[in-house]
């Protein structure tokens, strides 16, 4: 049984690694396959392309473990439409996905939540927010009700993102241990991130 792990991974880092590695064993997945959305709807800066992105996925988890169907897609790239595609491939009645508490908590201001209620098993993932405190019950609870379908993962969340990584980058700040060393080395021969006139603008 699949479990798809979609985002932007601008870049991939060892949190999303280990949130993959974590549920896949949690829940007994056969594989996590990561997605990356092709042209992110709601990304306006900073976003590297899609090729840079997907071969550091590549590098960090294996061709095998990396989908390029949002490429197949009419941009920009929304998840309802990348879903059904996947029910399409995959043949199967529901698509096992992982998402983080806030996101999940956004999920019905997403492009077609009902789409995504009715086809999705939700995976979802603790997440700090700013004060320290993670999604109320309540607001599972709400989504519940709704008729989401989900599971918590009762995992750590690793203090690390790609914006934080990015912003290391632009700084001339070490990021060995947040990346692995072959994202490391991608992101210094191509000079991914450095500064503001080597980003990738998108509307």
């Amino acid at each position: 049984m699949k479990c798809y792990f979609f985002g932007t991974f601008n870049p991939v880092h060892i949190g999303h690694i280990e949130i993959a590695r974590r549920i896949k064993d949690l829940f007994n997945f056969e594989k996590i396959i990561f997605v990356p959305s092709y042209i992110p709807p709601h990304k306006i800066m900073d976003v590297a392309s899609f090729v840079h992105r997907f071969e550091m996925l590549k590098l960090s988890v294996g061709e095998d473990s990396v989908s390029n169907i949002e490429t197949k897609l009419k941009p920009p790239s929304y998840t309802f439409q990348t879903i059904q595609e996947l029910l399409k491939e995959d043949k199967t009645e529901k698509i096992n996905f992982i998402i983080g508490y806030d996101q999940f908590f956004k999920i019905e201001s997403w492009k077609n939540p009902e789409f995504l209620r009715d086809n999705l098993n939700f995976i979802v993932v603790p997440r700090r927010f700013k004060n320290g405190q993670v999604m109320a019950k309540g607001a599972l609870e709400y989504l519940k009700n709704k008729g989401y379908s989900f599971e918590t993962a009762n995992i750590d969340f690793l203090d690390v993102s790609s914006d934080m990584i990015r912003k290391y980058i632009e700084n001339d700040m070490e990021i060995t241990g947040l990346v692995t060393k072959e994202v490391r080395e991608y992101i210094e021969k191509f000079g991914l991130y450095k500064n503001l006139a080597q980003r990738k603008f998108i509307g």
